[in-house]
């Protein structure tokens, strides 16, 4: 995806098989909220829950950035509040295909390491293996098979700026360039709506808060979009 988050001078920096990454602060503070209920505020086990956030999240990107690789756009990643970016370049040839495949390369890197995890914890089941009986273990299983399963299915939603969203706005430019951006942030603001409506109803404030602030925006670019009539 393109975009910029600023920097500050309490990011992380390290590189990633050649590709810069930059973890804003507020990435931990998010990781953190995630799971701090869930491992009931134990401090180990949150620290555990943390690390499974940012790999997960740190492999969607590089799921992405692969891809912007092969069609020549150097990449680089940067881990924030709201998730993860994968941030390039184009310069040139960035069709709808391309866009497509860019955005469903980060969910099926997570789906993929859903399958390694599950894999893994088939085998220590078959074996009867001693670490099934540590709680890290347990906790890291639990965080990392969830993280990629459920945020994985949920990025897919056709909501903007969301991996979904950004399919279904390749989809319809492709077919309509006129009318195409507002009919794709259209069907953005009514999924996030609703699906915020669904996580609202089975008290998940978080996700339903996340899905409000989405389609705000989308009814935003919607409202933007038709002022300057593109």
């Amino acid at each position: 995806m393109l975009g910029n988050v600023e920097p500050t001078q309490y990011d992380l920096r390290f590189t990633i098989f050649g590709i810069p990454v930059r973890v804003h602060p507020f990435f931990w503070l998010l990781a953190a909220f995630i799971v701090w209920d869930a491992v009931g505020g134990q401090l180990e086990l949150v620290v555990v829950g943390i690390a499974c956030v940012f790999i997960s999240v740190l492999i969607h990107e590089l799921g992405h950035a692969a891809v912007a690789i092969k069609y020549g756009w150097p990449p680089r990643i940067t881990l924030y509040h709201f998730g993860g970016l994968a941030s390039f370049e184009p310069t040139g040839g960035l069709t709808p295909r391309r866009s497509i495949i860019i955005s469903l390369a980060g969910p099926l890197a997570g789906f993929a390491l859903y399958g390694l995890v599950w894999g893994i914890e088939f085998y220590l089941i078959r074996t009867g293996s001693p670490l099934l009986q540590r709680p890290m273990v347990l906790v890291a299983i639990y965080f990392l098979k969830w993280i990629n399963l459920y945020w994985g299915i949920l990025n897919l939603l056709p909501v903007f700026p969301l991996d979904g969203g950004q399919v279904s706005r390749a989809l319809f430019t492709q077919f309509s360039r006129g009318s195409g951006i507002s009919a794709s942030l259209k069907l953005s603001l009514i999924t996030a709506g609703g699906v915020a409506a669904y996580f609202f109803l089975h008290q998940r404030m978080f996700i339903g808060i996340m899905m409000v602030s989405l389609a705000a925006s989308s009814y935003q670019q919607l409202q933007a979009y038709g002022r300057r009539g593109w």
